[in-house]
């Protein structure tokens, strides 16, 4: 009997240790690709509701001039392989066929105009020109950005302008740029300013003007982020958010208020579209992002709040700049610098300062910001010109709300230093999650460790505060020599929601090793460059919020169960059908892809 009595209590351990796994609902199934495909390059992932099927679109080399070569592997929603498909068509077929096929040709070339501020802090044009080249190993276009010479409008008047800040609309050819106009015996140009809109002829037209009664400081300028994430801002911009706090560098003439901040939306033609002043909790608020959802904004960042009646944003910060003096972004003034050379991947925390256009785009600027100690996270949501709510929670009320997953041992203390905070999920009751990574700083660049979720409540009042502990070095450029590692890339989340509203999934994506990329071209008869890139390679780790306690369980890895690594298809996310999600991986030679589903209905 005492045996008997074993095996049960045995039995009970094992199946609540399954069913504490089984929080989290997966499939995995892997399989074997072609040697073409494997060749060729994922071009694209459709799911048809109707059939229940998902395609995926290998697009293969072809010796055929003007034509496509592509292979289809069919999947069913049980990630069971039913049909594969070999085709060629003409390459007008194929885009006319699927519209994600954006191949426009071999090469082509773009003339635009990037709006910077110059050593003196006025403004200044650029032309640019971007080379494109398709990459059919790849399926994208590789960019030779080149900063040409500089240009004056065709007014000389316009060239009195001070910089503020500026915005490049892609789409129309065109940048947007706030700016100050100096008057003698004034500080007008840090209290009217200009909007104005210049094509890349350099025509300026002013559009619209923001004024007002005191000296100002741009605290903030994005564009618009919403949930339309795989819609580029190039290819659908969205509109301008700008945020102005009072400059207490003109004694008297100072807003004699350090906190009343002013919020502006700009419409992508330069129009002000929203404007409106606020009393921010903190004198020190560093917005770090803006979200439009379900027609409300959500502002949110970092704060440091120190003597609030009397200190400025600007006292706050030391006079630290707080947006970028630039219009163009840090891929473009990394390519920039990196021309005809070997190139490092991307990572936050190389800078480009010094670029030839002696702009900061922001990944410069939030390098000293970052460094800071801050006080409070401060939240707000916008609707119809006014806050409906604007929180500031104090980092000591993070300490007593900490949450931690099932299986980790320690808390991960957040005490506001070192800390990025890079996202914004949201739950259909209203509670507002954002996420971040703290690091440490190290000869080759920043280190990242813990992940953090922060959730709020609808009404703004700090909820939990989620701190994972990841390990990204483990697998770091173990099979080659890159000077990147993996924790030199910060991880990104995203929540999903159960159907029965009982389960948050919580999702987090993170570099788990780098591949060394090599490709030659001639300079000249004699002479081949070799340019080198260092790929990240991504994988999923995933966990379960219950919703009514707050649990978190352990969180585990895609592709646990093959015993292999996978790692996830570049530009690829998920694909939701039904009540399911799929994810999408590969080996590192791309010779075994790993399908992953997810069933949001438990």
């Amino acid at each position: 009997m005492g045996k008997n009595i074993g095996l049960f209590i045995l039995s009970i351990f094992m199946l609540g240790a399954i069913q504490a796994s089984a929080q989290v609902p997966i499939m995995e199934k892997s399989y074997d690709v072609s040697r073409k495909a494997k060749n060729g390059y994922l071009a694209h992932i459709e799911t048809n509701e109707a059939k229940g099927t998902i395609d995926m679109i290998y697009v293969l080399s072809s010796t055929t001039k003007h034509k496509i070569k592509y292979e289809i592997y069919t999947y069913d929603k049980d990630l069971n392989l039913i049909n594969t498909v070999q085709e060629e068509e003409f390459i007008d077929k194929v885009k006319t066929r699927w519209s994600w096929f954006n191949f426009k040709g071999d090469s082509f070339v773009t003339n635009s105009l990037t709006a910077s501020s110059d050593l003196m802090g006025k403004l200044v044009f650029r032309k640019k020109q971007t080379t494109g080249t398709w990459l059919w190993l790849t399926g994208t276009y590789y960019r030779n950005i080149k900063q040409l010479e500089k240009v004056k409008p065709k007014s000389e008047d316009n060239m009195k302008f001070f910089y503020v800040s500026a915005y490049e609309i892609e789409r129309d050819s065109s940048v947007l740029v706030i700016a100050g106009k100096p008057e003698k015996k004034t500080h007008n140009e840090t209290m009217k300013f200009d909007i104005m809109s210049c094509d890349n002829e350099v025509n300026i037209t002013t559009v619209d003007k923001i004024e007002f009664p005191y000296p100002q400081k741009i605290v903030f300028s994005a564009p618009l982020q919403d949930d339309l994430a795989n819609v580029s801002n190039d290819d659908l911009p969205r509109d301008w958010i700008v945020l102005f706090a009072p400059s207490g560098l003109y004694n008297k003439e100072s807003d004699p208020k350090p906190t009343n901040y002013t919020y502006i939306r700009i419409s992508t033609k330069g129009k002000v579209i929203e404007k409106f002043n606020f009393n921010s909790p903190s004198n020190g608020w560093r917005v770090l992002g803006a979200y439009e959802k379900d027609n409300s904004v959500f502002l949110y960042g970092s704060a440091i709040t120190k003597n609030p009646t009397k200190d400025y944003s600007n006292d706050v910060f030391k006079n630290l700049q707080m947006v970028a003096t630039t219009s163009a972004s840090a891929s473009e003034k990394e390519e920039e610098n990196n021309s005809g050379s070997g190139v490092l991947g991307g990572v936050s925390g190389i800078s480009s300062m010094g670029s030839r256009d002696n702009g900061a785009t922001q990944e410069d600027v939030d390098i000293p910001l970052d460094e800071l100690k801050y006080t409070n996270i401060q939240i707000g949501k916008i609707t119809n010109s006014k806050f409906d709510f604007l929180s500031s929670p104090g980092i000591e009320e993070f300490e007593k709300k900490q949450a931690k997953p099932a299986d980790q041992k320690k808390f991960i203390t957040f005490d506001g230093k070192k800390f990025e905070i890079n996202g914004i999920n949201f739950s259909s009751a209203g509670d507002i999650f954002i996420s971040g990574q703290d690091f440490t700083t190290s000869k080759k660049g920043r280190i990242y460790k813990g992940v953090y979720m922060f959730q709020f409540e609808a009404n703004g009042n700090l909820k939990r505060n989620y701190g994972v502990k990841l390990d990204q070095s483990s697998k770091s450029s173990f099979f080659n020599k890159s000077p990147l590692t993996s924790d030199m890339y910060i991880a990104h989340n995203s929540i999903l929601e159960s159907s029965d509203k009982k389960s948050l999934y919580w999702l987090i994506q993170d570099v788990k090793s780098i591949r060394e990329e090599s490709s030659s071209s001639f300079a000249s008869l004699t002479t081949v460059n070799v340019k080198t890139t260092w790929t990240p390679l991504y994988q999923y780790e995933y966990g379960n919020i219950n919703i009514a306690d707050g649990e978190l369980s352990d969180f585990k890895g895609f592709g646990n169960s093959e015993k292999k690594e996978f790692y996830l298809f570049p530009n690829t996310g998920s694909y939701q059908m039904d009540h399911y999600l799929f994810f999408f991986s590969e080996t590192m030679r791309g010779d075994e892809i790993l399908l992953t589903r997810m069933d949001l209905s438990k």
